[in-house]
């Protein structure tokens, strides 16, 4: 911890003061997430005894804070990371636990305003309003952190952040089909290799990257299974999906994945007894745009299953959700060279993030985007941006002309992280869903 006449950009916050405005938003957090989780049950109520498990793992300060605080007890290291562009097989690899830190907390976004512009990403301002306080267990937890280079307002949040705890950035190269950029962005994954085992006094060998490798194998396995079963009539609810991929990212990687696997057997077995969680014919949403990470952002898949007329969210292209766990690592040979390209691999030429381009305009985001539509027979998205999201608010009209050529509807939704848009936005949202219901009765 750096002395703060040392520090590059906090101001000073007393300890008391820090104190205080921590336990008001975390008791204001806490309400709000067992408030939504009980709006989740109540829409469902019949829903499947699996999905207890992941309700409970969503409570950021219980059960799984208490495991990571007694593995760092017994010597563990915490890594957090702030994007799906860092390698979780070389966290895991070396003995030390994986979490993201980006914060869907809103009421931190005011202590952010202190440091940076109101018109930067709330998600930045959130996460440095969470550390300034300490709100965030597992940012609290991490012993460094991973922060790829991926706008500038993750640019800059990297620099605030480094004066609290070790930062190492990952600059993505911006066009990723050239031999170039793989070879820069292998050379990056090897700095941040040498990095984590000087961190963990854990060298990376061949046998342990490989066991990471095969356990987030089975983990892409069951999550692909879960969104499999999400093709169809709908049997499981949206935001309860969307909430089960959102856990795997602080949540035990071994744990999460047998319980992903036991909740996909129940709902098999729902699909047989055709039990839906909605009737068939509801509108089918695919959110898609800024991440929307839990709690606060439950904003938006809310008003959508809440609506009337209902929608059901059966897909989105969130960083934090449908793509998060989709890709995994393609080993050809069990070799150290070959696992480390593939590790390489999987984390760049897959992503669909906007910072890339490309000479057809990021077109891999664009074919992502219309298999999804197909595969999950779309019937309208909502195009979600946080004010100050740049990249994503710049592509929207890239998206937008590429589904109207599929006449597949689409909806731009701006907002921010605050409560008080609310009833704006669920009156757009409902408008919006009733286009799409006259659309299916048709």
């Amino acid at each position: 911890m750096k002395n703060s006449s040392d520090k590059k950009y906090s101001i000073e916050i007393s300890q008391k003061e820090a104190e205080e405005i921590r336990n008001a938003i975390k008791a204001a957090s806490l309400k709000v997430m067992d408030e939504y989780i009980e709006r989740m049950k109540k829409s469902w109520p019949n829903r499947p005894e699996a999905m207890q498990y992941f309700y409970d793992i969503a409570k950021f300060f219980g059960t799984r804070e208490r495991e990571i605080q007694e593995a760092k007890e017994e010597g563990k290291k915490v890594i957090g990371y702030t994007c799906m562009l860092a390698p979780i097989e070389l966290i895991l690899a070396a003995d030390a636990i994986p979490v993201r830190v980006s914060s869907g907390f809103y009421d931190p976004v005011k202590l952010g305003n202190r440091i940076v512009p109101v018109e930067v990403c709330p998600v930045v301002r959130s996460t440095i309003g969470v550390e300034m306080i300490g709100l965030s267990p597992y940012l609290k937890l991490s012993d460094a952190l991973i922060t790829p280079l991926t706008c500038d307002g993750m640019t800059k949040l990297s620099e605030i952040l480094s004066d609290s705890k070790p930062v190492w950035t990952l600059y993505p190269p911006r066009l990723k089909d050239s031999e170039q950029s793989m070879f820069f962005w292998r050379e990056e994954l090897r700095t941040l290799k040498a990095k984590i085992e000087k961190l963990t006094r854990t060298k990376i060998t061949a046998k342990k990257l490989k066991a990471a490798i095969e356990i987030m194998h089975k983990a892409t396995r069951a999550f692909r299974r879960l969104q499999e079963i999400r093709k169809d009539a709908p049997v499981i609810m949206g935001r309860d999906a969307m909430l089960v991929n959102q856990t795997s990212m602080w949540d035990d990687i071994k744990r999460w994945t047998e319980k992903t696997e036991e909740l996909c057997n129940e709902l098999e077995r729902r699909i047989r007894e055709k039990v839906w969680a909605c009737p068939p014919d509801t509108p089918r949403v695919m959110i898609a745009g800024s991440p929307a990470i839990w709690p606060d952002n439950w904003k938006l898949p809310n008003l959508v299953e809440e609506a009337s007329p209902q929608g059901v969210i059966v897909a989105d292209e969130l960083c934090s959700g449908d793509r998060f766990l989709f890709d995994p690592v393609g080993v050809d040979e069990w070799t150290m060279d070959d696992m480390f390209k593939a590790v390489a691999e999987r984390y760049l030429l897959p992503s669909t993030c906007p910072c890339f381009t490309s000479e057809d305009g990021n077109k891999d985001r664009v074919n992502w985007l219309t298999a999804r539509i197909e595969e999950r027979r779309v019937d309208g998205v909502i195009y979600h941006v946080f004010r100050g999201c740049m990249l994503y608010a710049m592509e929207y009209m890239r998206i937008k002309r590429v589904l109207d050529k599929i006449n597949v509807p689409v909806y731009y939704l701006d907002t921010d992280y605050t409560r008080e848009d609310v009833g704006q936005i669920k009156t757009r949202v409902e408008a919006f869903l009733e286009m799409l219901k006259s659309r299916v009765e048709f």
